[in-house]
């Protein structure tokens, strides 16, 4: 009977006045008989009644949510450099491409041009190796023919031959010398490479000490705003009981709401500046590698050019000991040996190709370090924070721009699972930004819990944003939830309460029933009847202390436009009578 109890307090005053109006009453009558009768006529309640009226009832509820662009991304520098100029500002649109600022480009360009005297240097050994082996290939040419001579130019060939000899040792030698310089110039480009991935190991490591320092700045404004916030109604009550009044509540709220939405704004920036350093780091490591397999090609090339210079040594001993033992073998060692020379300069040629392939490496990653000191905008938007300023120093431990695509706005909010269940992708919403209102859709319902909430995470779409919104920026989200079809709609205020049981009274023929219901969902002034009730009955609306079952009523009807209609009475005729019943 609880609700019971709430109605007498409601409507307290109009017993009293009623009572008021009876005594006055009575005190003006003189005789016995029409005291009487006035005594039988007070025991009649009037009451209010209505028809129950078919129906749906659709609940809408409130969120809060947080207003972002659909695209954003964080413009971060790949180097450390100072920056020469800029001409973005905050609010500027910018295009995909557009160049943001430059950084000075000194240390890259000497870099570069290194790398290209290198190439250079590179690209002349191909040239003087492609020359060799021209040259070994004359040889070649030649010994074959001088080996065509008459006997009698036997001597004179045999000197030639182990000139010719002599001369490729040399070359092979030469060669030699010419891959040890590039082992040792690999050597010293890949100390510097060794150099450049420590100095990214240790920002890599500062990036992500940030990203936990951001990290637990974003935890610990999460759990201020779940303090303020508590799920539990009670214990929502208690902290509200913490504050002067509910606008104090309320700012602390807000205040602790933004200081949630800075730190995870910073928490994301941190995370993106950590992955951005990872990935630096990771190429300075690749480039190592590509240094070591250079390395180790050149190392077999040069085994190889040993093992040559070996075989050519030994050719020439045994064919200097062997030349006047027998002349056709000497001239098939002479032609294999000049073969052998064709080889040594082609090993030679894929030696200098290899260095110069090498340094063609070096002037890639110089040019693609010379491109890292201009910034340019990866989207089209519009920038929401510039960093960066004239003569300051950019790193990659900060994001110098940051770029919003505000063409389509999102705006998330959380929700329990119970009404989760009764949102869809499509259903339109409205957005309350400062008492301006948006159209929007929900375009993602959240199928994990936020740990940090408890609530499943909701994301709809803004087609048509305006300056309003802001990134950011808190909202007020309406959305219909539960909704009850084929129902009868009654009065809030008409149902009481008998421990769990939900009844009504209805009139019939002059008299208070008490008919037992089941409800639905309901709000401040509607409920729904899932049975008990149909839309014949007389529903009384009104209160009265005396009512009961039983009790002998005076009805006047409410129209649906809300006027009284024919007022009855117990006992009068019967069209009164039928009148009561809804008829």
């Amino acid at each position: 009977m609880k609700k019971q109890y709430i109605k007498s307090g409601r409507r307290g005053v109009s017993v009293l006045l009623a009572a008021a109006c009876v005594t006055a009453m009575l005190a003006g009558c003189g005789d016995t008989a029409a005291t009487e009768e006035e005594e039988t006529l007070s025991e009649v309640i009037p009451v209010e009644a209505q028809n129950p009226a078919a129906g749906t009832l659709t609940l809408k509820n409130e969120f809060v949510g947080t207003v972002s662009p659909e695209e954003s991304v964080y413009v971060i520098p790949m180097v450390s450099a100072e920056v020469l100029g800029t001409d973005i500002s905050v609010g500027d649109t910018v295009t995909a491409g557009q160049e943001l600022c430059k950084l000075d480009t000194e240390a890259a360009e000497l870099q570069l041009a290194s790398a290209q005297a290198q190439y250079n240097s590179a690209a002349a050994g191909v040239q003087a190796a492609e020359v060799g082996y021209e040259i070994a290939q004359a040889q070649y040419d030649s010994a074959v023919a001088q080996l065509d001579v008459q006997n009698e130019q036997t001597q004179r060939q045999k000197d030639l031959t182990m000139y010719q000899m002599q001369m490729q040792i040399d070359g092979i030698s030469d060669g030699i010398d010419d891959i040890n310089e590039q082992i040792y110039q690999l050597e010293e480009d890949r100390e510097d490479a060794k150099d450049q991935r420590d100095d990214l190991k240790k920002a890599r490591n500062k990036a992500n000490e940030y990203v936990k320092q951001a990290q637990a700045a974003y935890q610990a404004a999460q759990a201020a705003v779940t303090a303020l916030e508590p799920q539990d109604y009670t214990e929502l009550q208690a902290v509200k009981g913490t504050f002067p009044n509910e606008e104090a509540y309320e700012y602390a709220l807000k205040q602790a709401k933004e200081q949630l939405a800075a730190a995870k704004a910073a928490y994301e920036g941190a995370q993106a500046a950590a992955s951005q350093t990872s990935a630096a780091y990771e190429q300075a490591k690749a480039g190592i590698e590509s240094i070591d397999d250079g390395k180790e090609k050149l190392e077999d090339s040069l085994s190889d050019t040993y093992k040559t210079k070996e075989q050519t040594e030994t050719v020439k001993n045994l064919t200097e000991a062997q030349l006047n033992i027998d002349t056709q073998k000497v001239q098939d060692i002479s032609k294999k040996t000049a073969a052998l020379g064709v080889d040594s300069a082609a090993a030679q040629v894929n030696s200098a190709r290899v260095g110069a392939a090498g340094a063609k490496v070096g002037i890639d990653s110089a040019e693609y370090q010379l491109d890292m000191y201009t910034l340019t905008a990866p989207i089209d938007g519009v920038i929401e924070a510039v960093n960066v300023k004239e003569h300051d120093f950019a790193s990659p431990q900060s994001p110098a721009f940051v770029i919003s695509n505000k063409n389509t706005m999102t705006v998330t909010f959380g929700v329990s699972e119970g009404i989760r269940g009764t949102l869809r992708v499509g259903q339109k919403i409205q957005v309350d930004r400062n008492g301006k209102l948006y159209d929007a859709a929900i375009t993602e319902i959240g199928s994990m819990v936020d740990q940090n909430t408890g609530l499943f995470m909701i994301k709809s779409c803004v087609s048509t944003p305006d300056d309003s919104l802001l990134t950011g920026s808190s909202v007020k989200v309406t959305a219909e939830t539960y909704s009850q079809a084929d129902a009868l709609l009654i009065p809030y205020d008409a149902v009481y309460y008998d421990d769990s049981q939900p009844y009504v009274y209805v009139a019939e023929t002059g008299t208070a029933k008490r008919r037992d219901v089941e409800t639905g969902i309901f709000d401040m002034d509607t409920i729904t009847v899932l049975s008990g009730l149909s839309t014949e009955d007389v529903l009384i609306t009104s209160w009265s202390a005396n009512l009961r079952e039983g009790a002998e009523v005076s009805v006047r009807m409410k129209t649906e436009s809300g006027t009284d209609g024919e007022q009855t009475t117990a006992g009068g005729e019967t069209d009164s009578a039928q009148t009561a019943d809804g008829e």
